[in-house]
């Protein structure tokens, strides 16, 4: 019994590990590293400015989005990993997503992360706001890093997307600075199906020896 349990332990950690190594990212230029927003997305306001800049959490470049109310009202400045993983993500399939952020979130101002599942054409089958709500930044000059685990929605013919959003309220003043680097998206192979065929081998040879 206790070869057994040890057997059962090795072949979980084998199944966890090759999962994880066989994880495939599917985000571009999640690190800024071209220099610009290459791979990116983004849908200004009257008062925003997306860029890249030098203050890097790792390697030599971050993305810096920047949104304020002079007046013109509430706005949100979204900047997308759009439609990535199309052909490669499949529904129902375990997403992490990980990224390293700060910034200034002033008057009202506002940081959000969301995520949707794309339909081909148009629409989307799922999406979510990751963490629940606006992302809580204790810092304007460290970096904190986030992970978050979720599943594809029913359809992702379309891929998925990911998207950060620096929100202003309604008071004049109100700002929003987000930056952010080291963006990951990356699908994660389910072990279960492989774990449970090593058992299955592992329990038939205990069997056979008891014989």
């Amino acid at each position: 019994m206790k070869n057994f349990l040890m057997t059962l332990t090795a072949v979980a950690a084998l199944a966890f590990a090759s999962a994880t190594a066989s994880a495939q990212v599917i985000s571009v230029n999640g690190d800024f590293e071209t220099g610009d927003l290459t791979g990116w997305t983004d849908f200004p306001t009257a008062e925003s400015i997306g860029a890249v800049t030098g203050d890097a959490n790792n390697g030599s470049f971050a993305g810096e989005f920047f949104n304020i109310n002079t007046g013109t009202g509430p706005s949100g400045y979204v900047v997308k990993q759009a439609n990535i993983g199309m052909g490669l993500v499949s529904p129902g399939d375990p997403i992490e997503i990980s990224f390293a952020a700060k910034g200034d979130f002033l008057v009202g101002g506002v940081g959000i992360v969301e995520f949707f599942s794309e339909v081909d054409g148009g629409g989307t089958s799922a999406g979510e706001i990751l963490g629940g709500g606006p992302l809580f930044l204790a810092s304007e000059t460290d970096y904190q890093n986030f992970t978050f685990n979720t599943v594809a929605g029913p359809d992702v013919s379309g891929g998925v997307t990911l998207q950060f959003v620096a929100a202003t309220g309604g008071a004049q003043g109100s700002l929003a600075r987000f930056v952010v680097d080291d963006v990951s998206v990356r699908i994660i192979p389910e072990p279960a199906s492989a774990l449970l065929g090593l058992v299955g081998f592992a329990l038939i040879g205990m069997r056979r020896r008891r014989a």
